[in-house]
């Protein structure tokens, strides 16, 4: 359990981690529901509560309703902070990383990942591919002021990883703990190791 779960129901938390992680997403119904995985009926709920308290905006194209966060509201940057620096952390991720095309796999390891992480723990993050920390540090600062945290990245190629899986005690520890996938999945992950 996160820290926005502890400070708001699940389902609120979750609606919050989807709209306000990102300025200006906008996302209708049925797509809130397939990324949170809540049922339509819970989540209609809790948007309209959200509607009526002016925290998001809606609009309908069709017979689909988009709802998004209300960047004018005097709360939205308070907000939009809490979220990033809670539950945003795999979306501030993946846009630092995102124009890395050498990187094969990228994921938080540590307490983060684990779901114990506190207000001031860092950011463990591997990175996989042919990329160096010199090529990532000006995106990676960017993605620790906005998520309020250090990030410690670690680096490798993938030929490293699979060489050192087996005599290295740190990437065995790593291996076998909780991992929160920025780019790639699990499956990929065993592929390689």
């Amino acid at each position: 359990m996160g820290l926005l779960e502890v400070l708001f129901p699940q389902v609120r938390a979750e609606v919050l981690r989807l709209l306000f992680a990102k300025e200006g997403r906008e996302l209708h119904l049925r797509e809130l529901t397939r990324q949170s995985g809540l049922s339509l009926g819970t989540l209609q709920t809790e948007v309209e509560k959200l509607c009526a308290a002016d925290l998001l905006l809606s609009r309908r194209d069709g017979n689909r309703r988009y709802f998004q966060a209300n960047a004018a509201h005097p709360l939205f940057a308070n907000l939009h902070q809490l979220v990033l620096k809670t539950a945003g952390l795999r979306e501030v991720l993946a846009e630092a990383l995102q124009e890395q095309a050498d990187i094969e796999l990228a994921f938080v390891f540590g307490s983060l990942a684990a779901g114990g992480g506190k207000a001031d723990s860092d950011v463990d993050l591997m990175v996989i591919g042919d990329v160096g920390l010199r090529a990532l540090a000006p995106r990676l600062r960017k993605a620790a002021e906005q998520l309020g945290r250090e990030i410690n990245p670690v680096t490798m190629t993938a030929a490293d990883f699979v060489h050192g899986r087996v005599n290295n005690p740190f990437l065995s520890d790593v291996l076998a703990k909780e991992k929160l996938f920025i780019k790639g999945t699990a499956d990929e992950l065993a592929r390689l190791a």
